[in-house]
């Protein structure tokens, strides 16, 4: 058995969302685990993310891209404070993905091009970690779980899709870990804050709208309790006056986490959800929908749940937090001490392992 990988992975783009970060921490981590890893991206974007079947709306959209990439023209990304290397390429073929023992799609259009490479570049698998037919047409997205690639998900729902509507019985599921070095509560939590954090998102399916409606019958009903939102969208419009970051640096992040003492996550349905587990480390009360990880970190007592889509229920775990301030504390430490258990190390040591034994 080999001792060190060569492992490529391919991302579709190099804007840092969710999933492109935890790509970043594999990378970063399986480097240090003294594996050879790279990330590539195309220089010649994906048309996935432009729903128009026009020619001629998605031809200026795509030449604008390929512009754009040119001149950025991205060596790097950062994941905190630290670069990870990414290597761009024209596109995703043999003749600019280098041999090695491991090639990993990480989207699904990344899945076709890495369907189709030689078998010099690696043994071929496939992460999915959403059902990704929020970005391109339903029938497109479906087929690519179909590819002969080994499929890796990050959560049950994604391994029962996968299983059920795509009949993959070699399906591989990998947790996603918390970076406890970067995400931790301040010295001492100021409990007796009634401070209410969330992120917001231009997306309908992250819940945004209801939260917003929400926190307006918060603030009719406890109007000294404060607001405030991050994210990489335009300030929402809401009918009352709050704090908000836009594109906020990691260590502004940080700070509004151990700054909250509520942390309202509002999405209807979620690959992952990194926000929770983060407002979590940081020692945040967490009102959260049953989505993405909640399922997996929910212990029963560590986070209050509403239902999806309900403003009314999503204002109700958020009072019944305010009002109670013992319990704001028990909740926030329950929460803390869970999800000390979701590290990186298992994680990656479960994918290093499972591409070591494939890779013999």
């Amino acid at each position: 058995m080999k001792k060190h990988l060569k492992i490529s992975f391919v991302i579709p783009f190099t804007g840092v969302t969710g999933g492109i970060a935890v790509i970043l921490e594999y990378c970063r981590q399986l480097t240090t685990m003294g594996h050879e890893v790279n990330i590539f991206y195309p220089l010649l974007p994906y048309r996935i993310y432009h729903r128009s079947n026009k020619l001629w709306k998605r031809f200026p959209s795509r030449v604008k891209q390929l512009f754009r990439n040119i001149i950025k023209f991205k060596r790097g990304l950062t994941l905190f404070s630290e670069n990870i290397p990414i290597r761009p390429v024209i596109a995703i073929s043999d003749i600019f993905i280098p041999n090695a023992d491991t090639v990993i799609a990480t989207a699904w259009p990344t899945a076709y091009d890495v369907a189709k490479l030689s078998p010099n570049k690696g043994r071929k698998y496939y992460f999915v970690q959403d059902y990704e037919i929020w970005n391109g047409c339903v029938d497109t997205v479906d087929n690519s779980y179909r590819l002969p690639l080994g499929i890796i998900t990050i959560g049950p729902w994604q391994t029962e899709l996968m299983k059920k509507e795509f009949n993959r019985g070699d399906v591989i599921e990998i947790h996603n870990g918390i970076r406890l070095d970067k995400f931790y509560p301040p010295p001492k939590k100021d409990f007796d804050r009634v401070s209410i954090l969330l992120m917001a998102h231009e997306a309908e399916f992250k819940g945004v709208r209801e939260a917003i409606e929400a926190l307006s019958a918060v603030k009719e009903r406890y109007p000294q309790a404060e607001i405030k939102m991050f994210g990489m969208c335009r300030k929402p419009a809401a009918p009352f006056d709050f704090e908000y970051r836009r594109e906020a640096s990691y260590e502004e992040q940080l700070a509004l986490y151990q700054e909250a003492t509520i942390f309202l996550w509002s999405s209807h349905k979620e690959g992952w959800g990194l926000p929770p587990t983060e407002a979590m480390a940081c020692k945040c009360a967490v009102v959260a929908t049953d989505t993405g990880c909640i399922p997996i970190i929910n212990n029963g007592k560590n986070l209050i749940l509403a239902e999806a889509k309900n403003p009314a229920s999503l204002a109700e775990g958020v009072i019944k937090l305010i009002e109670d301030r013992a319990l704001r504390e028990k909740i926030a430490e329950e929460g803390f001490s869970r999800i000390k258990e979701q590290g990186w190390e298992g994680p990656m040591r479960k994918l290093q392992d499972r591409l070591l034994r494939d890779s013999v």
